[in-house]
Formats: C-alpha cells, structure tokens, sequence
C-alpha cells in the first residue's frame, strides 16, 4: 500500500499517456430515473491542457472559455450531441470512435479511457479506442458496488455492518408486500424508523424510510421502479457521514485519497461534501483501518479505479454502509480543487453542493454571482460546474473554496442572497452531516490533510 497521491497522478503518471475523460452517468442507471442527468460536463475543468473530454450532448462554450481563461481545462473536446437517453456515451462510442480516434492520432499518445463506472460497455469503448481503461471489469465493479454483497464481503472481513435484511421484490406475489411489511414491523418494534435501500440504486433512487404508516405506498414505488431486491434497517442516530477515497491504479498499487464529510438531506440523500472538518483520531483511524481491510481485498480480486466507501458515525457505532467502485461526485470536485491548487495556492477548506437557481445561461450566472465567482486570483471564491441542466432547470454544482469555515459560511450567505441556494426544510431536525450543524457543534475546526 503506497502514500497520498493526488487522483491524475493514479489514473496516469506517463506523459506519454492521452487521458481521455467518459463522466457518463448513465452508465451506472439503466432506469434513466429522470432525476439522473448524463454530467459528462463535469470533466471540462478536470481535464488538463493536453487531456480529451468526450461529451454526450454540445460544449457550453461559455463555460468551456471561461474555464480556459483562467488556465484550466482542455481544447481537446469531442461532442456527440445526443438528444436522446437511450445510449450511454459508451455505446456512442462504440457505434461511432472516429470522432475520438481522430483526435487520438492529432495527439499521437497512447490513449486511456477513463469512465465513471465500469461495465461491459466501457471495457468494449475503450477497446474500439484503442485504449487501456482505467476501471474494473463489470464483474469487479457490480461485485462491490452492490449494497447486499457488500455487507457480506464486510462479514467476512471481520468489519461490523447495521444489522439488515435483503428482501426480494416479486410484485406477482400478493403476499411478497405483506410480507415485507412484517418485516417492516419487526424493526420498528425497537426502533423509530427503518430504511429502505436498493441494492444497486444510487443518487436517492430507491431509497425511503418509514414509520410504519406508508409501507404499502412504498411497496408500489419500488415494484414499478423495477428494483429486484432492497435491504430493510434499523434507522441509527447518525452524527456524521464521513466517505473514504482510495484508488487502485492499473498497476494494482493502492493509495488513499483522504476523507470528505458528506452532506445529506434528510440524513439520507447525499447533496454535498466538505473537507477540511475535524475528524476524532479514533472514528479516523477505525475507518482508515476498515477501508484498507475492504481496498486490499477489492485489489486482490482485480478491482481497478476508485473506490469511495461511505461511513455512518451513529450512537451504536461506525459502519460502512456503501461501496461507490467507481467515480465519485468528490472525486471530480477533488481533482478540481487539486488543478486550482496548482496554480494559485493550498486551499485548506472547500465545499461541494448541488444547488440551483433561476434557470439561465452561464454568462447570466457568472454576472449573478459576479462578486463571490472564482477569479483565478482570490482563494475565497465560487467555482461553478456541471452546469449542462444550468439553462433548462437552474440546476449546476459549486465548489466553495476557503481559508476557513466562517468564509465558507459567509459566502453560503452570499449566495442566497443572489438567488443562488438549496432548499433544505429538515436540515436542522435531521441528525445530518451538514456544514450548518458542524459549524454549531464545532466553530474551532482544524484542517484534515491528506494521509
């Protein structure tokens, strides 16, 4: 097991290497639930100058100039312009690489595809590339993402899990919601809620919780979701949320990317993450312990990428409760903040969120938030991003970057009071993982840096 590692230096430390960036989504929901957007734009200010980002959809060249003017991104771009959901950006690929391969042999480096999430599909783009891949084999990947087999693999590792139990869906049977009910029942007889999770849904999908009083309701939404299978738990107390990154390089080396404190609504649905929140020596080192038990294994039995482990901090104790094998939505911010790094300087505090405001293009966005937007020169700033629903819902992502906490807070402010905010009704009754019950319950946060 090898040191920190900034993620770019992971996928590739060869000069001689094309990175080549996929940030489909769609790859991991065949569903295409309508809350899923594609987000290959979230790679624009990822990629480096000599990097290649392929896009589903066109190129926000606003955006895209905006980011070059401040010595970020790639000109390399290739644009699909796909209109419809059907096909990931793989299959694009797939059914038509001349658009990459062209810009493949202009740059004349060996390529190396880079995804979100690995599966059959991925590894068939990246060999109508000519490319290595920077991911799993499907069977890898599905092995550890999917939340049933994970608390397995966790069992047999000697790691303590919530106590659950996977229920089989099968709408067919009028005794199968019965007798999910019942089960249902048994844990609300010790607890207040219990949680609804399905096995292989992310972003929110198929996920609920009850107090008993709508389980039918719930029963219905998963049967014409499609979901197969679900895991029923207790509902713990949870204080935080803690995610812990690693990456397995092609080489096989394994290398910490550090922890991120999640945000989650509802004390559910993750929104955002912040890094640089004060961490307990003893949750840090149960968890860095835990997670290499879980990363070695996953490298032993071939898994390549990254690998987010989500972590819940309760009253009866510190639980993984999710294997992301695969990007996730901090790894790109990461990589963001790790290029701004490099050319103003350290940034020891930042914020990812989810956000929204009146639907309009990035140029209108940047003169709305004109006096907290990044410059390329102040380190208390805005940077926005993934901003592709930005004209047709107002929906994009920022990263907050900071000297401190109370910065961080000020410019929240800020943007609220330009029209720019999150709507969170329980986020002060939910035993969350937010920034505003951190900053109440701990105003002197000392910076977690890499380990």
């Amino acid at each position: 097991m090898c040191g920190y590692q900034l993620l770019r230096k992971c996928i590739s430390n060869n000069d001689n290497e094309l990175i080549i960036y996929g940030a489909d989504s769609f790859s991991q929901f065949p569903r295409r639930d309508p809350s899923v957007n594609s987000k290959c734009d979230r790679a624009l200010p990822v990629a480096r100058r000599d990097d290649l980002v392929v896009l589903r959809g066109k190129l926000d060249h606003e955006y895209h100039k905006w980011l070059r003017s401040h010595g970020l991104g790639s000109d390399h771009i290739v644009e699909y312009d796909a209109h419809s959901r059907e096909m990931t950006l793989s299959e694009l690929i797939i059914n038509d690489p001349e658009p990459v391969k062209k810009i493949i042999r202009l740059i004349g480096k060996k390529p190396v595809y880079v995804p979100w999430f690995s599966g059959r599909l991925e590894t068939e783009a990246a060999k109508a590339l000519g490319a290595d891949l920077f991911g799993a084999t499907e069977t890898a990947t599905l092995k550890y993402n999917d939340k049933s087999a994970f608390k397995t693999l966790c069992r047999q590792l000697g790691v303590s899990v919530v106590e659950g139990t996977l229920f089989d869906i099968h709408p067919e049977d009028n005794e199968n919601c019965i007798e999910m009910k019942n089960i249902i029942n048994g844990y609300l007889s010790t607890c207040e809620t219990v949680i609804i999770r399905g096995t292989l849904g992310e972003a929110g999908m198929s996920l609920y919780k009850t107090k008993g009083n709508d389980i039918s309701e719930i029963y219905h939404e998963i049967a014409v979701s499609g979901e197969k299978s679900i895991i029923i738990e207790p509902f713990l107390n949870v204080s935080s949320s803690p995610n812990d990154q690693w990456v397995i390089s092609r080489g096989g080396k394994i290398y910490s990317l550090g922890m991120r404190d999640q945000i989650c609504e509802r004390g559910m649905v993750h929104i955002g993450t912040l890094k640089g929140a004060n961490t307990s020596p003893d949750i840090l080192n149960y968890i860095t312990k835990t997670s290499a038990k879980i990363v070695n294994n996953m490298a032993e039995f071939g898994y390549r990428g990254v690998v987010g482990i989500d972590y819940i901090v309760s009253d009866d104790g510190i639980f993984p409760v999710e294997n992301n094998a695969r990007f996730n939505s901090s790894s790109y911010v990461s990589m963001i903040v790790d290029n701004i790094e490099e050319l103003i300087s350290p940034i020891p505090y930042w914020k990812f969120m989810k956000i929204k405001t009146v639907a309009c293009s990035f140029l209108e966005l940047t003169e709305r938030i004109g006096p907290v937007l990044y410059d390329g020169k102040k380190l208390n700033s805005v940077f926005p991003f993934s901003c592709d629903t930005l004209p047709s819902s107002g929906e994009f992502a920022v990263i907050i970057l900071a000297e401190n906490m109370d910065e961080i807070f000020n410019m929240e402010e800020s943007l609220k009071e330009m029209g720019v905010k999150r709507d969170w009704p329980d986020m002060c009754t939910e035993k969350s993982s937010c920034f505003e019950l951190t900053r109440l319950l701990n105003t002197n946060v000392i910076p977690l840096r890499p380990f």
